[in-house]
């Protein structure tokens, strides 16, 4: 009986201890390297404006108004790193 709790002692930790080594979360994607700035139009003749978009430097991405498949990018530069 002894020699069985020493096995399950020693086992169950080992087993907790390997499945958290084997455990690799999931990777962050670095920021983008890009300041881009899109204007979103109501269709395909970018008559109507109707929406804006901004991805920063620091990965955040602000929005306004609709975003749509009929896009501009207004501007896009590299990021001061």
């Amino acid at each position: 009986m002894k020699k069985l709790l020493f096995s399950a002692v020693v086992a169950i930790p080992a087993l907790v201890g390997l499945t958290y080594l084997a455990y690799a979360p999931q990777a962050e994607a670095a920021p983008p390297p890009y300041y881009c700035e899109w204007d979103y139009y109501s269709d395909s003749t970018y008559a109507e404006y109707v929406g804006w978009k901004v991805l920063t430097c620091s990965g955040r991405t602000y929005r306004s108004g609709t975003e749509t498949p009929y896009s501009i990018q207004v501007v896009c530069s590299p990021c001061n790193q």
